[in-house]
């Protein structure tokens, strides 16, 4: 427990709640959904670049997905 003490206060923690994000970002209290889904995309987003492919496929990033006019 004691080092689970210490490396939440590394990690910034002041208080609970407290969410620690693939070790990056916190999330700190009661914060409205969204805190969360931008922090959470700003997470998968630095650990999962968009591959994008060339031609007229379609495309999907965190926001959605864009579909070439035909």
């Amino acid at each position: 427990m004691r080092e689970d003490q210490r490396e939440a206060a590394e990690l910034g923690a002041r208080g609970v709640p407290f969410f620690v994000l693939d070790r990056t970002y916190g999330v700190s209290g009661a914060q409205p959904a969204e805190v969360f889904t931008q922090a959470l995309t700003r997470a998968w987003g630095e650990r999962t670049p968009l591959r994008t492919v060339e031609g007229d496929a379609a495309a999907c990033g965190p926001d959605g997905c864009a579909v070439p006019q035909t």
